[in-house]
């Protein structure tokens, strides 16, 4: 009996050192995958930040040149230009926790803590 025993125990440490190994590369596995959509969000976001920052840019230097032809006064439009840049700008700061906060919060956390929500939907 005592051999049977013995076995059993043998057998269920097995089990269990298996069973632990098994948590632990899970949790490796989220944590790879929440990393790797992380950064992928990151990265996507700046490069979209750039492109707006560049469309911008052009779109006021168009401006510039577009009204310098016309009117025949560069540096007008170059101050019209840069007036409707420092506008954006304050406006941005004051919606960027609007914006940029809660948008970035939203998402992230989205991505962190997506598998609770699964789990508790089942």
């Amino acid at each position: 009996m005592s051999k049977d025993l013995t076995k059993n125990l043998g057998e269920l440490n097995g089990s269990v050192k298996s069973y632990v190994q098994a948590k632990i590369d899970l949790v490796k596995l989220r944590f790879l995958e929440k990393t790797t959509r992380f950064t992928s969000y990151f990265f996507t976001f700046l490069v979209v930040l750039m492109f707006i920052m560049l469309v911008i840019g052009f779109g006021a230097t168009a401006f510039a040149v577009w009204y310098g032809e016309t009117y025949n006064n560069y540096v007008t439009g170059l101050l019209i230009a840069g007036g409707v840049l420092i506008l954006l700008a304050l406006i941005f700061i004051l919606l960027r926790k609007h914006i940029v906060t809660t948008s970035v919060l939203r998402n992230f956390s989205e991505i962190l803590f997506e598998d609770e929500d699964e789990e508790k939907q089942n």
